[in-house]
């Protein structure tokens, strides 16, 4: 009897620990629905080829709000079945801070498969952060059932499909505002059911960056205000006027990241803003200078014009799909941008959480001879 009564202690006491840390999350009535217009609504749970499940539907059910947490390091366990675009968004600081882990089903087996990227005041600048490093394959397909697996422990993200053992993705995150905070789940431009949903809390990671950004790569701007949005032909050719004798310039630099992603340094992405950078020269000389945007760009050497795009660019943007000559004078040379994001694609701005605005607004640019 004594052994019976050890015995049964011991399975319940490893019951209890298997299941130590494994919490449940978005569970109905301890989280948030929250429309595309930002609006609460209701919990949708239904019942999606065989599994209980929440829905959203991407309109009136379109990010799901975890109970208030302050998770860090963790590792997530949910099943996903999505039409288009489905993911989890973690640190949560609110609903347009976070970083985004996401699938697109309909492009299961491709390069686009998955994608991360930082969410910046509601911006979804996934033209930005893309393959090789961001993107990546997976086996999945669109409305079928798969499993995902994501652990963080400080800067690093793994993912794992259908109980890999190789993660599909292996990447360090971006720098955002937010080390800890809440999970979000989310789904744009059609259906995605939840099934399953936990996290348990990982240790932090004992190591943290450790690559060597390339040096090449002009990270160290100074930005202007916002401006307006305007289609008169001689606009950008005003706001560098205007802002010739400005002294309100905002620096800004982000070491770990190679792209200038202005949303991140304004509430609200909507309009223009002029950017410039001192590239300083021994000697004259010439240089070239590597670059890609989205939107509409000016560029500007020295007060003299270099690449004039007017027209709306909206795909993705790599390192040197474009190339200009800069013809450098000894000292300091004035390199000056003008930017506007992907707005105009839009009409009026991208539509999201209740607001129109830009998803994809800035640039990448380097130096080489």
């Amino acid at each position: 009897m004594k052994f019976q009564t050890t015995a049964l202690t011991f399975l319940a006491l490893a019951s209890m620990l298997s299941s130590v840390g494994q919490n449940p999350l978005f569970e109905q009535g301890k989280c948030t629905i929250l429309s595309e217009d930002n609006k609460p609504t209701v919990f949708l749970d239904t019942i999606f080829k065989g599994r209980s499940s929440l829905k959203l539907d991407s309109k009136e059910q379109s990010i799901a709000l975890s109970s208030p947490l302050n998770v860090k390091n963790f590792r997530v366990e949910m099943d996903i079945a999505g039409a288009v675009m489905s993911g989890l968004g973690f640190r949560v600081a609110d609903e347009n801070n976070y970083h985004f882990l996401y699938f697109r089903p309909g492009y299961g087996g491709t390069r686009e498969a998955i994608q991360y990227i930082p969410i910046y005041n509601g911006a979804l600048s996934w033209v930005f952060y893309n393959y090789p490093t961001y993107e990546t394959t997976a086996d999945i397909q669109s409305l079928e059932w798969f499993h995902a697996t994501l652990e963080v422990r400080g800067d690093n993200l793994k993912v794992f499909v259908n109980n890999s053992k190789t993660p599909q993705m292996d990447i360090t995150l971006l720098d955002t505002p937010v080390t800890g905070g809440n999970f979000l789940l989310r789904s744009m431009f059609g259906p995605s059911y939840f099934a399953n949903v936990t996290y348990e809390p990982l240790p932090e990671m004992e190591n943290g960056k450790t690559g060597v950004r390339d040096p090449s790569f002009l990270r160290e701007w100074q930005v202007s205000q916002e401006f307006p949005r305007d289609t008169t032909a001689t606009y950008f050719d005003r706001l560098v006027q205007k802002t010739s004798s400005s002294k309100t310039w905002k620096k800004i630099y982000d070491p770990n990241d190679d792209y200038i992603n202005f949303s991140k340094y304004f509430e609200l992405p909507q309009g223009v803003v002029v950017a410039k950078t001192n590239v300083p020269s021994r000697t004259d000389a010439k240089k070239t200078l590597h670059f890609d945007f989205v939107g509409k760009v000016r560029i500007l050497l020295n007060g003299e014009e270099v690449f004039n795009y007017g027209k709306i660019r909206f795909e993705r943007v790599f390192d040197g799909s474009f190339r200009v000559q800069l013809d450098l004078k000894k000292g300091a040379n004035e390199l000056m941008v003008v930017s506007e994001g992907d707005a105009a694609f839009f009409g009026k701005g991208f539509k999201t959480m209740g607001r129109l605005q830009h998803t994809n607004w800035g640039f990448i640019a380097r130096l080489g001879d």
